[in-house]
């Protein structure tokens, strides 16, 4: 057998809505008719409603703007005007100057001013949003189209008298207000302008901009600022020369305590010399005191001077001026009152760090070298100090100077603040001086009409309408969602990773073979053999050739048919596949391995008596049990008597030696099976072959039972070959698996005749 591979998909197949409604286009019409009926009747049982319209102009008294429009907010909002209409103070105005309630559309209202706002609209013409000129739509409707006409002209006159109104109480309250706030604000700016001027005397800071101005960058001087950053950088310089000071000497006390020669220890003080030279006072040497640059000159001058003697006398000329060169840097030391790096007598041999005694040539250069750089790492360290102490000296003051700025800032702010209020407050003053009569006017620029609403009928007709769809379409939905049967391809795919062999229609019509059917004996339902043109024929040779590709990729030559449920048409389908494959040429063993509801033998019209039971029980060879059939190249071992334990049967190993010895003589062999759900007998049965094949019959196998039948096969490691989708095209009553697999189930209950073709629905 092959090795089996999971064949259930996580994903649930989603619903088709565009599919969905093509399908019940009849029933969505059906509701759709009557939706408009109901909408009709409901419309004549309300009774018609009128709408009244007029139009009005609302602009600034003012021609010109008093404020500059590119910096401010500018006036006229039109939901500001619209809200007001719509608000309780102006209707309710408006019912009691005009009388409103007294109408007979209003009339016996508990509330007209709310009956009024429900049925009031609002809209804008012209005009922009913070725009001084609005044109508006007012509309209002009603049973009455007069009624409707007097009250649009009732709120008109009552908003205009309230924009009056308004203007001059809202003129008159902003003025003693900014008056008020004026003369507040005066006192504290000029108190908060001294404060700022004597703490800018008091302060300890130089300021280049005067009190009150703008803040700029670089307008406070602070040198302690500047102080913390030169001394910061100087003390990493520093700290770099110490580093570099401190890892010579433990370079040099190192080899030392390795025992190195006084050779190679020279020679690691020449490199660090020439690595100075070379530098030429960069890096680590930037920043170098004067001790360091003198120690610096010294010793490769008394490095030269060892190296003249060995091969010169001392009164050579070059050793001479090597040692006058010596005596004039030694006289600097002695001027600038630095110690000679010149280690005592005692000290001069014993260079490494546990007393480790160093003789030979170059010892006291040595000796003098480690010496120079214990002064200059000294020194080093005291400048560090040093620098410490100013660094933290300047931080303290550079805190306290930034506490001053900080304040300041804070005064300055406080300081704009109030200017600001105040400058807005005095340039209000001057405006409401040149503009005492400032406000809005209203214009009533379109005579009230009233007409009979037909939006209304549009939407008490198209909204019923509507509901009734979606209503209908829902009920389609939610029946949908509850039918999981399989509907389409796509529906399998989403369950099985399995490839789809084919699919097979529906035999329709197998009465047309009844004819051919009495002459042969076999079935009506083989439709391969009675009727090879048919539409059926031609989709079981599609499913034929996609079978022998898979079956060769897949070196399968056993091939067990099964599927979910009874009904599902597998009998069917591998009889007639059968056929096909054998009218190619191969020799094809087709074997109903249905021990409780066999129907090969009454497709073929054969003996029922001897069969596969027979041979398992060592009764007959498989030789004499198999019966050759009018279909050449194909033979039929059908089930044979049943069984009482068909389960136990299947089990036994006879199986496995019948399966070897047909494999000898047949190319295909094809072994029809139980459903899977039905009974154990399949998962038996597929041990012994090399692969499954499952009929699935599209409309009537539901995504649960297909789910559970691959989780069955793939719990059993059964590999799948593929999948037949049977029946795609209609749903057939009689194509039915008559009867069930219950353990009830005798053999008494199957017909002993190939009479009854028709009823052979497996």
């Amino acid at each position: 057998m092959q090795q089996a591979h999971p064949l259930i998909k996580a994903t649930e197949p989603s619903i088709d809505l565009v599919q969905l409604a093509l399908r019940n286009v009849v029933w969505l019409v059906i509701a759709g008719v009557a939706g408009l009926v109901l909408g009709v009747a409901s419309y004549k049982a309300m009774g018609p409603s009128y709408v009244a319209n007029t139009q009005i102009l609302v602009k600034l008294k003012t021609p010109v703007p008093l404020r500059d429009e590119s910096n401010g907010p500018r006036v006229g909002e039109r939901s500001a005007h619209v809200e007001i209409i719509r608000s309780p103070r102006v209707i309710e105005r408006a019912v009691q100057d005009s009388g409103l309630d007294q109408l007979a559309s209003l009339r016996g209202s508990d509330d007209p001013a709310q009956d009024i706002i429900e049925g009031l609209k609002i809209s804008r013409t012209a005009g922009e949003d913070h725009h001084q000129l609005n044109i508006l739509n007012l509309g209002y409707t009603c049973k009455s189209g007069e009624d409707a006409k007097a009250i649009l002209n009732a709120i008109v006159k009552a908003y205009d008298d309230y924009l009056h109104d308004d203007a001059q109480k809202n003129h008159q309250e902003l003025s003693l207000l900014l008056k008020q706030i004026n003369n507040d604000l005066a006192p504290r700016l000029a108190e908060k302008t001294r404060e700022y001027q004597q703490f800018r005397e008091e302060t300890p800071l130089l300021w280049k901009a005067p009190p009150g101005a703008s803040a700029q960058p670089n307008d406070v001087t602070n040198i302690h600022h500047q102080r913390v950053d030169a001394v910061a950088a100087e003390r990493v310089k520093v700290e770099l020369l110490y580093q570099e000071i401190t890892s010579r000497l433990q370079t040099i006390r190192q080899a030392i305590a390795r025992g190195e020669s006084p050779e190679a220890l020279l020679l690691l003080v020449k490199t660090f010399l020439q690595r100075d030279q070379q530098s030429n006072t960069q890096t680590v040497v930037t920043g170098a005191s004067e001790r360091q640059q003198l120690d610096g000159q010294l010793i490769p001058l008394m490095l030269e001077e060892q190296m003249l003697l060995q091969r010169y006398s001392s009164n050579h000329p070059d050793v001479v001026n090597v040692r006058d060169r010596i005596e004039i840097i030694k006289s600097y030391y002695r001027r600038m009152g630095i110690e000679l790096p010149v280690a005592s007598h005692a000290n001069q041999r014993k260079l490494g760090p546990n007393g480790e005694v160093l003789s030979g040539e170059g010892a006291e250069l040595i000796s003098m070298y480690l010496i120079a750089l214990t002064q200059q790492q000294a020194e080093l360290n005291n400048r560090l100090s040093e620098l410490q102490k100013l660094f933290d000296a300047s931080t303290v003051q550079a805190k306290e100077y930034s506490r001053y700025e900080a304040r300041d800032q804070i005064l300055r702010d406080e300081l704009e603040r109030i200017k600001s209020l105040h400058d807005v407050v005095v340039n209000r003053i001057e405006e409401l001086s040149l503009a005492r009569d400032e406000g809005y006017q209203l214009q009533q620029i379109s005579p009230s009409r009233a007409d009979q609403d037909f939006k209304r009928l549009i939407k008490i007709v198209g909204g019923i309408f509507v509901v009734s769809v979606l209503m209908a379409y829902a009920g389609l939905f939610l029946r949908e969602l509850q039918d999981t049967s399989l509907k389409s391809l796509a529906d399998m795919r989403s369950l099985c990773d399995a490839p789809i062999l084919g699919t097979l229609p529906n035999v329709v019509n197998p009465q047309k073979n009844l004819a051919s059917a009495r002459e042969t004996g076999l079935s009506p339902m083989l439709y391969y053999y009675h009727d090879p043109g048919s539409p059926e024929a031609e989709a079981c040779r599609s499913v034929r050739s996609t079978f022998f590709v898979h079956a060769h990729d897949h070196k399968s030559q056993i091939i067990q048919f099964s599927s979910p449920e009874p009904g599902d048409g597998k009998t069917t389908t591998i009889s007639n596949l059968a056929i096909a494959i054998a009218q190619t040429g191969k020799r094809v063993l087709l074997i109903d391995a249905d021990l409780r509801r066999p129907m090969v033998h009454r497709l073929f019209g054969l003996r029922e008596e001897i069969g596969l039971s027979e041979v398992l029980q060592g009764e007959l060879e498989l030789v004499n049990a198999t019966q050759s059939t009018q279909v050449e190249n194909l033979s039929v071992l059908t089930a044979g008597n049943l069984p009482s334990k068909p389960a136990e049967l299947l089990s036994s190993a006879k199986l496995h030696y019948l399966l070897g010895d047909a494999k000898r003589d047949y190319d295909i062999i094809l072994i029809d099976s139980p459903p899977v759900l039905a009974v154990s007998d399949p998962c038996i049965l597929a041990q012994s072959a090399d692969a499954l094949m499952l009929v699935v019959r599209m409309n009537k196998n539901r995504r649960p039972s297909v789910k559970r039948t691959l989780e069955l096969l793939d719990s059993h490691g059964i590999p799948l070959l593929g999948v037949i989708a049977n029946g795609l095209q209609a749903i057939s009553g009689e194509y039915m698996y008559q009867g069930g697999y219950s353990g009830g189930y005798t053999r008494s209950s199957r017909p002993q005749t190939a009479r009854n073709v028709l009823e052979v629905q497996s």
